[in-house]
């Protein structure tokens, strides 16, 4: 599973996302989403898997981590992109523009937020056949299984909040 982790860094409401490690085999210096695989003997749940993979990946965050649910994705084109099932957890952090995240160098190059403002802005994504959509407003572009989930959210939950005030809090949109 992956943690689509919303948070307020000073109050503007933003999605934590994470850089890869440069010497992982697999996807290096890649954008994602915090998460990863079950672990049958700690995980009872889905949610388990992704709290306890972004607890691993980021040191620092907030303790109390709200969940909001699941994202609903279409699942023939998550496989599609990445050979497996991922499963998106949407949480709610809190602020977070206080705290000292510390990314796992074992795993994690670096951690970053988006506004969410950002990813609602149309002119930010690039669409082509037969891929899945990027976004280029950000610190570092996002594609792939993560520009997926990121476009899936934004259209399928932030667009339903579109007439709230830009003061709206993350967690007011829950």
């Amino acid at each position: 599973g992956v943690v689509l982790a919303l948070c307020n860094v000073d109050g503007v409401p933003s999605l934590l996302l994470e850089k890869r490690a440069g010497h992982l085999r697999a996807h290096p210096d890649e954008v994602c989403l915090p998460g990863g695989m079950l672990c049958q003997i700690e995980d009872k749940t889905i949610v388990d898997t992704s709290l306890r993979e972004m607890n691993e990946e980021i040191a620092g965050l907030p303790e109390n981590v709200q969940v909001l649910g699941v994202l609903r994705c279409n699942w023939g084109k998550v496989h599609h992109l990445v050979g497996v099932a991922v499963t998106p957890i949407v949480v709610y952090l809190g602020e977070i523009g206080h705290l000292d995240l510390q990314p796992n160098p074992d795993e994690v190059a670096e951690c970053f937020v988006v506004p969410l403002s950002l990813l609602r802005n149309s002119d930010k994504w690039v669409h082509r056949e037969g891929y899945a959509p990027i976004f280029v407003g950000g610190p570092h572009v996002i594609w792939g299984l993560t520009g997926y989930i990121c476009e899936r959210f934004t259209k399928d939950i932030l667009a339903r909040y579109s007439t709230h005030s830009a003061a709206t809090s993350a967690g007011d949109m829950a």
